[in-house]
């Protein structure tokens, strides 16, 4: 849009877009957040299994170990003992990787899960916000602007004087 048609533009028309802007997203939300909403359903026992199953391979591989102390070195309980540990070795990572998998699954899901939930959030306050604006008017959104035009500090340094008075 050029600078002169932007000017154009009343605030209570910005105002309204930017509310028709924020409802669509808010309608839009929801079915997305469901969506997330299953996936970390089928995510959580996912992760959780691969744990439990990952946690009970090491405990065989530690049961292994305790063994393999009370058996004399180079015997065939010996060996055998071995062959069985290096197997549940080879078991266990797959089974941490299968749990880093699902892990990682469960992370992105409830990370996408709180995203949304927080955009929608964010939305609703919004269009609570501006419908304010409309109702009471948006003169005080000129405040700002119209203490530095004649000669005071800006929203930043009145924000930031604040901060320091309280420290």
């Amino acid at each position: 849009m050029k600078d002169e048609a932007l000017l154009e533009v009343t605030p209570e028309f910005m105002i309204r877009a930017i509310i028709h802007r924020r409802e669509r997203l808010a309608m839009m939300i929801p079915k997305q957040l469901e969506s997330r909403g299953e996936e970390l359903q089928v995510a959580e026992p996912l992760a959780k299994d691969a744990k439990e199953r990952r946690e009970a391979l090491q405990d065989k591989i530690v049961a292994f170990d305790d063994q393999l102390l009370k058996v004399k070195s180079g015997s065939e309980e010996h060996q055998s003992l071995i062959d069985s540990r290096e197997s549940f070795i080879a078991e266990s990572q797959q089974a941490e990787n299968a749990y880093l998998e699902n892990e990682l699954f469960r992370r992105r899901a409830d990370s996408r899960t709180k995203r949304l939930t927080f955009a929608l959030n964010d939305c609703q306050r919004a269009i609570e916000y501006w419908e304010n604006i409309l109702e009471k008017g948006w003169d005080n959104l000129l405040t700002d602007a119209q203490r530095v035009e004649s000669g005071g500090p800006s929203s930043y340094a009145v924000k930031r004087k604040e901060k320091e008075a309280k420290s």
